[in-house]
């Protein structure tokens, strides 16, 4: 199934990935990780988006990102790719893109946001990167779990937007991922359709006014011919 053309739902969580160029590494050492983080900070304020959860790897990003207008997704991510290519190019003397085309991108119902967080936090727990995933220093867990009291992206605005609790965070990203509900988020973030169910994804697309899903179509119907004569 194709990736449909962008759909941005103004103050609803989005699912975000991208990769870099050949699956390269984007990220070296910890200065790295810095720079990127710190781009992202100006810019989500510049472009006015909420991130509610993100991940760093060494060769992928994963984020929940809030837009508050139709164009902030893409300026927002547009002009942090932009200005961290240009500092790791810098540094590694080389030139070209860093970043595998454009970005990936799906609007969430609550259920699917709780679980795309977990999903986004236990990335290095799954890698075998470390045992727990507030151990990893570039993702949102620590602040999350209560661990690191410095939330320079505010996301702890994530609570805002699911049922669970800070102080019951640590403990549900201790429990594996729901391979069903990750499985989905994986096949509509590529495709580009709502991680949601029926009823949200019906209210979305006449907010939108636009089709996301594709409709089944039934057979045609038989024709009696005995009636006919």
């Amino acid at each position: 199934m194709p990736r449909i053309a962008r759909a941005v739902g103004i103050d609803l969580p989005h699912h975000i990935t991208q990769r870099g160029n050949y699956r390269q590494q984007i990220f070296e050492d910890d200065a790295d990780f810095q720079k990127y983080l710190s781009f992202l900070q100006t810019e989500s304020m510049r472009y006015r988006v909420d991130i509610l959860a993100y991940c760093l790897m060494p060769n992928h990003v994963h984020f929940i990102a809030v837009p508050q207008l139709p164009e902030s997704l893409g300026n927002l991510f547009k002009y942090v790719n932009m200005k961290y290519s240009q500092y790791f190019n810098k540094k590694k003397g080389e030139r070209g893109h860093l970043f595998q085309g454009r970005f990936f991108s799906s609007i969430m119902d609550e259920r699917y946001t709780i679980a795309c967080a977990r999903y986004i936090e236990r990335n290095p727990v799954r890698a075998k990167m470390v045992k727990n995933a507030w151990a990893w220093a570039w993702s949102s867990s620590k602040a999350h779990c209560g661990i690191e009291k410095k939330d320079s992206l505010a996301v702890k605005k994530l609570f805002n937007y699911i049922d669970v609790r800070e102080h019951e965070w640590m403990e549900f990203i201790k429990q594996e991922d729901n391979t069903q509900e990750v499985a989905t988020i994986k096949k509509q973030t590529m495709r580009g359709r709502p991680i949601a169910d029926a009823n949200f994804t019906e209210k979305l697309e006449k907010k939108l006014k636009r089709t996301l899903i594709v409709k089944t179509k039934g057979r045609p119907r038989k024709i009696d011919k005995s009636r006919s004569r």
